[in-house]
C-alpha cells in the first residue's frame, strides 16, 4: 500500500535532497565514482517522492491528469476564501502582513505568503532601512520575521532598529552620546520583539535558506511570515563557493525558483533586494535591476526605490523619496507613493496625499 504524501511535504523534501546535493558535490567534487553513487540515490527519492505526491492528489499516470474543470475549483475556491477573510481579520484589512506603508499595503493587499517581492534602488536611497522596517514592523505586529544581510552585522542592524523604536539619533548612539535614559527606553523596545524578529549576517560560509527558515521555525514556533534577502547579487556571489563571477546573472535566474519555492513551502512572503543600474537610477522600473536576467519576471511584485526628480522642499536631515510599483502580477501598480527619509532616526514614513 503506498503512502500518500501532501505537495507541500513533498515540496520540502525535495527542497532537502537538493540542498543536500549542493553540499554533497561541494565536498565531493574532486571524487566523480562517490558523486555517481550520490545522484542515483537522489534520483531514486525524487522519483519516489513525485510517484507518491501524485497518487495523493489522484493523477498518477492518467492521461489528461492536468487538465480539470472550473467545477473542480469550486471547493478550493471557497476555502480560499475563508481563509483569506481570516487573514484580512488579523491584519487589518489586508491578506498579507502589512508592511508599515499604508498605501503600499492596500495596493499590493499586504505582503502575502508564497509570493516573491522584488525591490531595486540605487546605493543610498534607503532601501535597507525600508526593508528592515518592514521585518520590524511585522515583528511589532506578532508574527516571525527574518532579516538576512550580507553588508551589516546583527549587532548594527539592531541598533538601527533601536533608534526608529525609541526615536533617538543613530549617530549619537554610534558615538556612545544618547542619554542613558533614552537609550534604555530605546533598547527595553528593542527587547519587546524578542522571539520575532531573527537576523542572519554571514560573513564567510553562507547557509542554505531552507536551513535558516527551519531554524527560525524552531525557535518562534511557526516559520517567518516575511524573509527579507538584503542584497541578491552578494547573496549569489557569497554562495557561488568559486564560482566564475561572470556568471552572476545566470546565478540569479536560477535562484528565483530557489526563493518562490521557499516562499511556498513554508508560506513566507520573501522580499528580495537588489541593487541598481546607473541607467535605472531616475527611470526605474524592472530593467533597472542590476545583473538582473530574467529575475524581475519571475517575481511577483517588484518594486523600485529612488530620489524624485524634483523633490520637494524637505526639512534638514529629511530626504524626499518614490517608491514606484512597477509589476504587480495580482493587482494594479498606480502611482508612486511619495515617502520621506530620516536617515538619522533609521524611518521611513509616507508623505499623506
Amino acid at each position: 500500500m503506498s503512502t500518500e504524501i501532501p505537495h507541500t511535504v513533498a515540496a520540502e523534501r525535495a527542497h532537502e535532497i537538493a540542498a543536500g546535493l549542493i553540499a554533497m558535490v561541494k565536498m565531493h567534487g574532486d571524487k566523480p565514482d562517490e558523486l555517481v553513487g550520490i545522484l542515483a540515490n537522489a534520483a531514486d527519492e525524487l522519483r519516489a517522492l513525485w510517484e507518491h505526491t501524485s497518487m495523493a492528489n489522484g493523477y498518477a499516470h492518467e492521461p489528461g491528469a492536468d487538465l480539470c474543470e472550473v467545477a473542480e475549483l469550486a471547493d478550493r475556491l471557497l476555502t480560499d476564501h475563508y481563509q483569506r477573510r481570516q487573514a484580512s481579520e488579523r491584519h487589518g484589512g489586508v491578506v498579507g502582513v502589512r508592511s508599515g506603508l499604508n498605501h503600499l499595503d492596500e495596493v499590493l493587499n499586504g505582503l502575502e505568503a508564497g509570493k516573491l517581492y522584488m525591490m531595486a534602488a540605487m546605493p543610498g536611497a534607503g532601501k535597507t532601512t525600508l526593508a528592515l522596517q518592514m521585518a520590524a514592523t511585522v515583528a511589532q505586529n506578532g508574527e516571525p520575521a527574518l532579516y538576512i544581510s550580507l553588508e551589516n552585522d546583527a549587532a548594527d542592524l539592531a541598533r538601527k532598529v533601536a533608534c526608529r523604536l525609541g526615536g533617538v539619533s543613530y549617530a549619537a548612539a554610534l558615538k556612545g552620546k544618547v542619554d542613558p535614559t533614552a537609550w534604555q527606553t530605546a533598547v527595553s523596545k528593542l527587547s519587546l520583539l524578542g522571539g520575532r524578529l531573527y537576523m542572519v549576517t554571514p560573513r564567510t560560509i553562507m547557509p542554505e535558506l531552507g536551513e535558516m527558515i527551519k531554524d527560525v521555525k524552531k525557535r518562534a514556533g511557526a516559520a517567518p511570515s516575511l524573509v527579507v534577502v538584503d542584497y541578491l547579487q552578494a547573496y549569489v556571489k557569497r554562495s557561488a563557493r568559486g564560482a566564475d563571477p561572470a556568471d552572476v546573472r545566470e546565478r540569479l535566474d536560477r535562484l528565483t525558483p530557489e526563493l518562490r519555492l521557499m516562499g511556498e513551502v513554508y508560506g513566507c512572503a520573501v522580499l528580495a533586494i537588489s541593487s541598481q543600474n546607473r541607467a535605472g537610477y531616475a527611470s526605474g522600473g524592472m530593467a533597472a535591476m542590476k545583473e538582473s536576467g530574467d529575475i524581475e519576471y519571475g517575481a511577483d511584485v517588484t518594486l523600485s526605490l529612488s530620489r524624485p526628480e524634483k523633490p520637494p522642499m524637505t526639512a534638514p536631515g529629511l530626504t524626499a523619496l518614490e517608491l514606484r510599483v512597477d509589476k504587480n502580477r495580482h493587482g494594479m501598480t498606480g502611482q508612486p507613493i511619495k515617502l520621506v527619509l530620516n536617515g538619522d532616526r533609521c524611518t521611513i514614513t509616507e508623505i499623506e496625499a
